[in-house]
């Protein structure tokens, strides 16, 4: 288990470049002794105790130091732990676990929690997109599948560079009038501006007095001359 979510881990990096967010990884236990102990049914519980466990892996297993010595030795990052390596492929770990068919009860109570953790983590990964400014809507999405599907489909080895990607499909503006459209469109799109329902001429009579002040400042950063 722990060579696999590496391997993934590592094989996301290195196909991806200015990836904006990092996954979360859920690891289901199966066919667990019934009898355990019930603290071990908590997923935060048993998240640590798996984490203790394996603590030391990256010191005795080999193909799992490999993966330390590149963090390490290219990456410049201090790895001491085996939940440290993974913190740096996953933003989160967490481990649900799962009883032997028999204990209907109890596994009617895991599946809600792990419907909870699942929930709870495209919560987090949805508020970290949208603060880094990469979260996509269904078209959006669709644009970047099909990008990544062509740059793989032609090359297997170099990296998909999400930003690259971005500025593609949104080119920086060239001048001020082109900024100014942008965010003319960007309020519209919202249809309301401090609770006033916007049409085209009004959009542009709201912002004529930032655009206004913006001139000024330029003009007075410029050392421009004249009135």
């Amino acid at each position: 288990m722990l060579g696999k979510l590496l391997e993934w881990g590592e094989a996301s990096i290195e196909k991806s470049l200015n990836q904006p967010v990092l996954p979360h990884a859920i690891i289901v236990m199966n066919a667990a002794d019934p009898e355990t102990e019930e603290t071990q049914w908590d997923v935060t519980a048993t998240t640590n105790r798996l984490m203790s466990t394996i603590k030391e892996v990256i010191n005795r297993n080999p193909n799992v130091k490999e993966f330390v010595d590149l963090w390490c030795n290219k990456r410049n990052k201090k790895i001491e732990t085996t939940e440290q390596l993974l913190k740096c492929y996953y933003a989160s770990i967490s481990v649900v676990r799962f009883p032997t068919k028999v204990c209907y009860a109890q596994i009617d109570k895991q599946l809600y929690k792990l419907h909870d953790k699942i929930r709870n983590c495209c919560e987090l990964a949805y508020e970290t997109k949208s603060n880094v400014h990469m979260l996509f809507n269904g078209d959006q999405l669709q644009i970047y599948l099909q990008a990544a599907f062509d740059h793989f489909a032609q090359n297997l080895e170099m990296p998909f560079n999400f930003v690259n990607e971005a500025l593609r499909n949104n080119p920086i503006p060239e001048d001020f009038s082109e900024n100014i459209l942008i965010l003319a469109l960007a309020v519209k799109d919202r249809g309301r501006l401090d609770g006033l329902t916007l049409d085209g001429p009004k959009i542009f009579k709201e912002l004529s007095y930032m655009v206004a002040s913006c001139i000024v400042l330029e003009s007075v950063r410029q050392d421009r001359k004249g009135q």
